[in-house]
């Protein structure tokens, strides 16, 4: 390890471990070249998870901030577009169903 392909630049695409007609190149692991291509694609996957979880967060902070202004009457449910509502009531099941309880955000006179 490690065996490298190259793109049409040049650079490193991607390694392997084991030598074959795509990995066609030895180089050794303290080439700077492979070192400054891992630590890169590291930095690179590190922060996509990162982003990743990150959006799932704000995702959950942004719902319950829609669910606070409903609760404080500040808009109404109905005010949000439909594929919204639709979205909310669709996590709003799927939660419910995980605790068992509905918190159920509309007025009885509230409608879709």
């Amino acid at each position: 390890m490690p065996y490298i392909k190259r793109n049409d630049d040049h650079s490193i695409h991607s390694i392997a471990q084991n030598k074959d007609d795509d990995y066609p190149e030895y180089l050794a692991a303290t080439e700077s070249e492979l070192v400054s291509f891992l630590s890169g694609q590291q930095e690179t996957d590190s922060s996509k998870l990162a982003l990743a979880e990150s959006d799932k967060e704000i995702a959950r902070v942004t719902e319950d901030l829609i669910n606070l202004l409903i609760s404080k009457n500040i808009i109404l449910f109905t005010e949000l577009p439909n594929a919204v509502q639709k979205k909310l009531l669709g996590r709003e099941k799927l939660r419910s169903s995980l605790n068992g309880i509905m918190d159920n955000f509309l007025d009885e006179d509230e409608l879709l």
